[in-house]
Order: C-alpha cells, then sequence, then structure tokens
C-alpha cells in the first residue's frame, strides 16, 4: 500500500511525463515516414491539407504523439512559409490545453499532496502554483521557447502544478511562435521532404539556451522568495 501510495504521489506523474516526451519522439518518427510517402499530396497543399494538419495537430500534440517541430516541418513544406508557420502555431496553441487536461487527468494531483508534507518543498510548489498572471506566462512562454522540455512534457507539469488556463495558453502561443516559424521557413525551403538537414543554427541555438537560462533564472527567483517566505514565518513562531 504505501508503494502504491508513493507511486501515485511521485512516480506516476513523473512516468506521465516522461512517457509524454518518448511518445512524442516515437509518434515524430512515424509521422515523418507517413509524410515522406505523401510527399507530393501534400506540397500541393489546399484546403484539405491544411484541414488535415490542424486537425492532426491539435490531437497529436495534445495528445502527446506529435512533436511540434515535425508539424511545424510538414506545415511549412506543404503550405509554404508564413502559412505554415500560423497553422501549426495555432494547432500547438489549441492542443495545449488538450495536452494540460489529458495529463493533468493521468498524472493526478498526488505531487502537490506529498509536497504539502515538507514545508520547504510545499512553499516552492505553491508559490508556482499562485505566480501571478505575468510570471505564469514568462515561465511559459521561456519553456516552450526552451528545446530542453518536450511540448508534451510541459503541458503535464503546467497541469501538475495546476498553473491558470489563460497565462498557460498565452505563454504557448508567444513561446511557440520563433520556434514554429524556423522550423516551418526550413521545410518550405526544402527541394524535397527530408530531415536530413537541421534548421537549429547558431541563432537558433542561443535563443534557445538564453530561454533555458532564463525558466532556470525565474525558476530559482520563485522558490528562494517562497523559501525566504517560510524562513521568516519559522522565525517569527
Amino acid at each position: 500500500m504505501r508503494f502504491l501510495e508513493r507511486f501515485n504521489q511521485v512516480g506516476r506523474p513523473a512516468a506521465v511525463a516522461f512517457f509524454a516526451a518518448v511518445g512524442q519522439a516515437l509518434g515524430g518518427v512515424v509521422a515523418l515516414g507517413m509524410a515522406y510517402g505523401m510527399a507530393d499530396t501534400l506540397r500541393a497543399g489546399g484546403w484539405a491539407v491544411a484541414g488535415g494538419l490542424a486537425v492532426v495537430g491539435m490531437l497529436g500534440c495534445g495528445l502527446a504523439l506529435l512533436p511540434t517541430h515535425v508539424l511545424s516541418l510538414i506545415a511549412g513544406w506543404s503550405l509554404g512559409a508564413v502559412p505554415g508557420a500560423l497553422l501549426a502555431t495555432g494547432a500547438a496553441t489549441v492542443a495545449a490545453p488538450i495536452g494540460y487536461a489529458v495529463g493533468g487527468w493521468l498524472a493526478g494531483p498526488g505531487l502537490l499532496a506529498w509536497g504539502r508534507r515538507y514545508p520547504r518543498a510545499a512553499a516552492v510548489c505553491e508559490a508556482i502554483r499562485r505566480a501571478s498572471p505575468g510570471k505564469a506566462f514568462g515561465l511559459l512562454a521561456l519553456l516552450r521557447l526552451s528545446p530542453v522540455v518536450p511540448y508534451g512534457t510541459t503541458n503535464v507539469l503546467a497541469a501538475v502544478f495546476a498553473l491558470r488556463r489563460l497565462p498557460f495558453v498565452v505563454g504557448t502561443a508567444v513561446g511557440m511562435a520563433p520556434r514554429v516559424a524556423v522550423v516551418a521557413a526550413w521545410g518550405a525551403a526544402l527541394e524535397r521532404l527530408d530531415a536530413g538537414t537541421s534548421p537549429v543554427g547558431g541563432w537558433t541555438l542561443a535563443a534557445g539556451a538564453a530561454a533555458t537560462l532564463g525558466v532556470v533564472v525565474l525558476l530559482g527567483w520563485i522558490a528562494r522568495r517562497a523559501l525566504a517566505e517560510v524562513s521568516q514565518a519559522d522565525a517569527a513562531a
């Protein structure tokens, strides 16, 4: 019983976050293989292709079965750089609340309940959960811009910490847009649908590294503030 309780509290959300990342990686390989076989049809574009990509993108990204960079690549190849970027950004933004709802349901509320047993961990978890809309937006935008944390895992973590939904969605749209635009432009420029080259250049790596550093700094600042409040409360007691 104790093992099951501990698994539900810590192991379950960790497993969901892990499989969200693995599912996207495997789904991306499958999606690219299917896209190669349909390259001519996709290249023809049109409303039917755009509508199909939008539906597949919303459900695939939302259920952690398709990585956003694969959606962006195929959308750019099929529709062109600007229309492809707009479609992929819109689909990823709509998919985020789906991933939030499904990931939160699968992960359960156990992690926050476990954290509340420990005053310092509880203070940090509560500070993240109750972050102001501005801080929550900044955190989500940086997480989406950073290549370190996969899209599906970010959805699960946001649900586990019960981040506010509006900053979550807006931060997703703003943070995803630059990454999606780069990959969609790369896809549009390809002579044939081929993942043999990489759209990641020096500026892209620099932006991703800066976003990752920003996440670490912001989370560290939130944690320090929360721990300082706990220390002041202990001193007063």
